[in-house]
């Protein structure tokens, strides 16, 4: 994608206001479809949630390579492999195996509450990580929003007397993930392409051992078999529009794009499978909505104040 700032005059503004659009029109669609995701582990909730991430990863790839033929990317995918990001790609691929096996296990044991839980953090992880990484300070309100997360899982510990594990490692795992893919220098396919192709091996390795000791659940029931097969396409839609929304937008706006998908999760976990919401449960999710609250109120109120500067007339 060129560079806007190499542009000038009013053709900088309309294709800066193109990107933008096509940016927004990813970022909303991959989180539609990640709020929806619990629909789909619903269907292969009886499998093994070790066996459907072998499965994800194995047709991952497969739609990912048909990605890769048909933008001819194969070039990209050499330099990538042999450059200096390798490191960095390699650690994104840890990083996502673990978000997504921790979101499995979570929907197949009923408890997607906590795993929205986790995306609800997410916002406010990344703003936080992004704080550290660059050393910017923050303000009153921005601590108090942080102050109150803090206070809404401590709530929940004691309350409940057990830490709520899986919704700090959704949440960071995809944090630092999201933060990787934002700084490292590679498109989105084929930086998902080589993500898949360093888990692959172990994959096919797991599935292959299953089907050789007959524990493997592919090939006994055509429905399973295609629920599995559309893991491919289910996992690299979402994960592909996200990518390249978090190379086209502001980490603040995607902020905001993040919160659809845990409320979808959050309404589904209730409505729709019937998970108990307890008493901490409550009070962690209103201590951590209204630091939400806070934190957006606090970002738009900086934009706009931003805007107003920049559209100011200069001194005479």
């Amino acid at each position: 994608m060129p560079d806007p700032g190499t542009r000038l005059g009013m053709n900088q503004t309309k294709t800066t206001a193109a990107e933008f659009r096509l940016g927004l029109f990813f970022g909303l669609a991959s989180h539609t479809l990640w709020g929806a995701m619990p629909l789909y582990i619903w269907l292969v909730k009886s499998i093994s949630p070790v066996e459907i991430l072998a499965h994800r990863v194995a047709w991952s790839f497969l739609v990912i390579t048909l990605l890769v033929w048909g933008q001819r990317k194969w070039r990209a995918v050499k330099a990538a492999l042999r450059g200096k990001i390798l490191a960095g790609l390699i650690a994104s691929s840890v990083l996502i195996a673990v978000n997504w096996g921790i979101y499995i296990y979570a929907a197949t044991t009923n408890q997607v509450l906590q795993a929205s839980l986790g995306y609800f953090l997410l916002p406010l992880f990344s703003f936080f990580l992004g704080q550290v990484l660059f050393r910017e300070k923050l303000d009153r309100v921005e601590l108090m929003a942080i102050f109150l997360v803090a206070l809404g899982i401590a709530v929940r510990i004691a309350m409940e007397g057990k830490l709520p594990w899986i919704a700090l490692v959704v949440a960071l795992s995809f944090c630092l993930y999201g933060v990787l893919r934002k700084v490292l220098h590679v498109d989105a396919t084929t930086g998902l392409f080589c993500e898949t192709l360093f888990l692959l091996p172990m994959s096919l390795g797991a599935l292959a051992w299953w089907q050789h000791q007959g524990t493997g659940v592919f090939g006994k029931d055509p429905g399973s078999d295609f629920a599995l097969a559309l893991s491919g396409l289910v996992t690299v839609a979402p994960l592909f529009c996200f990518v390249v929304a978090a190379r086209i937008l502001p980490l603040t706006l995607m902020g905001f794009i993040q919160y659809i998908s845990p409320t979808m999760q959050f309404l589904l976990g209730i409505v729709l499978f019937g998970e108990e919401f307890t008493l901490g449960q409550q009070i962690c999710f209103a201590l951590i909505w209204t630091a939400l609250g806070l934190f957006s109120w606090n970002t738009w109120k900086k934009r706009q104040d931003k805007r107003r500067e920049e559209l100011a007339p200069f001194p005479e």
